[in-house]
């Protein structure tokens, strides 16, 4: 073969896979920024950000100790935006925080008196946020409606005024376009705040995402039944 002819075909297979190998690099570095930007904080938003569909949006607000290390301190509480208005967002914690039983005792109880509500706006409360912080959360009134199931209704007690609290059922099964989009783990339950099939249970969201009306015993706490605090925030202007 012609030696000029043989240098030619050469450096044009190099040519040829320089550039695959900057395409497969410039793909990689696309899906780490992508991953890199979902976390905002309450102070800069940015306007990619602000196209993204609202369940694909997070933000970081308050330390809690997340990772078992108590050396290293208490991590970023990440949250995923649930709707957003005049100023306002509604947050509920993209991960299991704690793991708690919806109520001390095994008894008959409402949110507005079970020991969570209590453990959430007191003890989670003061862990998690620091005074100016917890100035930009907002004291909200919930409706706390009964549960109905095929065998009855639960009383769900009276409405409270809640910083943190959890999810109804109501808002599980309507402020989520999926059971995949609610699920958290492999093997993690997680409490709502409303009544089950009676007033010693209390509802919850299944492993895969499946709003569970009937629930669990109010005392149950195995280290799977979890807590995802939700709260309405003021934005910093």
């Amino acid at each position: 073969m012609n030696r000029r002819l043989l240098a030619v075909l050469i450096s044009a297979t190099m040519i040829l896979a320089a550039c695959c190998s900057c395409e497969t690099h410039d793909e990689s570095i696309e899906i780490k920024e992508t991953e890199a930007t979902e976390e905002t904080t309450t102070s800069e938003t940015t306007a990619a950000e602000q196209d993204r569909p609202m369940h694909n949006r997070y933000i970081t607000f308050g330390h809690y100790e997340q990772d078992g290390n108590e050396s290293n301190g208490p991590e970023p509480i990440e949250w995923k935006v649930i709707s957003e208005e005049d100023g306002k967002v509604f947050l509920l914690s993209r991960y299991i925080l704690d793991y708690q039983p919806y109520n001390a005792e095994q008894t008959d109880i409402t949110w507005e008196d079970c020991s969570l509500r209590q453990w959430l706006n007191n003890d989670f409360l003061n862990a998690a946020f620091d005074a100016s912080e917890q100035e930009q959360i907002l004291t909200v009134t919930n409706s706390n409606n009964d549960t109905t199931t095929a065998l009855r209704s639960t009383d769900g007690g009276n409405d409270t005024e809640d910083k943190i609290f959890l999810l109804s059922c109501d808002e599980a099964d309507t402020l989520f376009s999926s059971d995949y989009e609610r699920a958290v783990g492999d093997c993690d339950w997680w409490w709502l705040r409303s009544p089950g099939r009676s007033s010693h249970h209390a509802a919850v969201v299944l492993t895969m995402g499946e709003v569970y009306h009937h629930g669990h015993l109010v005392s149950f706490n195995y280290h799977d039944h979890g807590v995802r605090p939700a709260l309405w925030l003021e934005l910093e202007t």
